[in-house]
């Protein structure tokens, strides 16, 4: 006699013998996704990994190594981010694979892999916006601030031979060719300052990014550039090029790189990070003898580039220390 089972039970046998047939069938759908994720993250650049790695640490606020959305929340906040109610539980929730209410390095690293791959799509995944907008600030004030050195070093080069007698000027008394040298620095420093601002999306003429101001103000990053704005710090840096210059040492002060190029941009695809590497060193070139011609235009009708980016920077982080 055949054997029969209670109805409950060949129910439940029934519900069990499809769920694993689903996995089955699933198990080269995910093998598939697997090969495409481990693909997709070997072409990330080490220099990126090391950038997630250190948000995941700036996020893990507790360090339990895991995101939770308490800390989450915490993060948004002090970058003047405020959550909807919900959002941020809902946010953990759609990375979070084991679900244990908090995200692991693991999940944070496949949900930036992911973000990396639909960004062209305009959609987030998780909370990456908001890692990639913490990251973000960070690289924009050191990028920031290594094209303005890159200016002041081409530009102290440039005119070094103006000011060769400028050690023998002990007593005071200054050429107004110096001067005029000075102001086209300032000219030109004003318009290599709103390109810049301009080019990594952290300000318009008047206004900065709140993000970006603090790290520039924690940083100091920007601090030597925005001096030599000012006369006499202008003049010490020439003197320190013409001393270089005259003792047969590397024409280059402690605080500048020689030559720099434009930094890198970070992407998470190395083909793509070349290729802007390119673009960006030919828009440099480029910029640097637009802002030269620009200001010289603007001298001979009569309208000098006046300074309002750079001394409306220089008076916020003013304010925002004088506050502390």
């Amino acid at each position: 006699t055949p054997l029969r089972l209670p109805h409950y039970l060949s129910v439940v046998l029934r519900i069990v013998l499809q769920q694993l047939l689903g996995k089955i069938m699933m198990m080269p759908q995910l093998s598939a996704r697997a090969e495409s994720y481990a693909q997709a993250r070997a072409e990330v650049p080490e220099a990126i990994r090391a950038k997630w790695r250190s948000a995941f640490t700036d996020f893990d606020l507790k360090h339990t190594g895991t995101i939770d959305a308490e800390e989450l929340a915490s993060v948004m906040r002090s970058m003047h981010m405020i959550p909807k109610p919900g959002e941020v539980e809902a946010m953990i929730a759609s990375v979070d694979h084991d679900g244990d209410r908090a995200v692991n390095y693991d999940e944070f690293e496949a949900m930036m892999v992911a973000a990396g791959r639909q960004r062209s799509h305009g959609s987030n995944i998780g909370f990456s916006h908001i890692v990639d907008r913490h990251i973000k600030m960070g690289d924009v004030a050191k990028l920031v601030s290594a094209e303005c050195a890159t200016f002041v070093d081409h530009f102290c080069r440039e005119h070094m031979n103006q000011y060769m007698d400028l050690l023998e000027h002990n007593n005071g008394e200054h050429k107004p060719a110096w001067y005029d040298i000075y102001k086209q620095f300032c000219e030109e420093a004003e318009l290599t300052m709103q390109n810049v601002m301009v080019l990594w999306g952290v300000a318009s003429q008047k206004s900065f990014d709140e993000d970006f101001l603090e790290n520039v103000e924690n940083s100091n990053l920007l601090d030597d550039f925005l001096k030599l704005t000012d006369y006499e710090p202008f003049l010490a840096r020439m003197k320190a090029y013409v001393e270089a210059s005259q003792s047969g040492l590397p024409v280059l002060d402690g605080k500048l790189e020689a030559c720099l190029p434009r930094p890198m941009t970070p992407h998470t695809r190395a083909k793509t990070q070349q290729r802007l590497a390119e673009l960006d060193q030919e828009l440099s070139a480029l910029d640097m003898k637009r802002n030269r011609l620009l200001a010289e235009r603007r001298r001979l009708i009569g309208y000098e580039v006046q300074p309002v980016t750079t001394a409306c920077l220089k008076h916020e982080l003013e304010k925002r220390r004088w506050k502390e």
